[in-house]
């Protein structure tokens, strides 16, 4: 089984929904194990992925009391991420441009679940979007992503997209898929 931590977006925002967040990839652990922590930045250019894994680095610290770990950023060569997957406790695919993310794992995608079976995987917006069948943002038109997971999301949700949902729901009445609307800082668990 594996343990996802959806969340809405906006980790950077400090308040108890992204605390609550960064201390879910290590709940399920004994304080005295030092999880090993693969942080994948496809969605970002590869140019500022030092800067997101310092600001990673920090939440978590902050977050977990300077909780120990072995933090580790993903290869975008998927032989080696496959590598990292099996050896990493918790993996966390980080917010930017989902499309990004698809396009980077596309040849291991039909294995992707089976890596992740007994791990932790935190997605944060777009970590979330390409996971899902169909998928919408604020500001972002519904795509069709990887359905990895077989959930229909809505990331930075608010009631001003209502409407739209509603529209997209009508327009695809046979879509039996779970809805998961995750406003910013917000998270769900799903075990799977």
């Amino acid at each position: 089984m594996t343990k996802y931590i959806l969340h809405g977006g906006e980790t950077g925002i400090t308040n108890k929904n992204n605390e609550a967040f960064y201390q879910e990839w290590v709940r399920d652990f004994d304080e005295d194990k030092i999880p090993s922590i693969l942080l994948a930045y496809f969605s970002r250019p590869k140019e500022i992925w030092d800067e997101l894994e310092k600001s990673d680095k920090e939440r978590f610290a902050r977050y977990t009391k300077n909780r120990k770990a072995n933090f580790i950023v993903a290869s975008s060569d998927m032989e080696e991420f496959k590598k990292q997957i099996k050896e990493s406790d918790v993996i966390y695919f980080r917010g930017g441009e989902p499309q990004k993310i698809v396009d980077t794992i596309q040849e291991i995608k039909n294995k992707l679940l089976s890596l992740l079976d007994g791990k932790i995987c935190a997605g944060s917006s777009a970590g979330v979007m390409f996971l899902s069948d169909y998928s919408s943002s604020n500001g972002k038109d519904w795509k069709k992503y990887l359905g990895l997971l077989s959930i229909n999301s809505v990331v930075h949700y608010s009631e001003e997209m209502k409407e739209r949902l509603e529209g997209f729901k009508k327009s695809h009445p046979d879509d039996k898929k779970e809805w998961v609307l995750l406003p910013e800082t917000e998270f769900i668990i799903k075990i799977s």
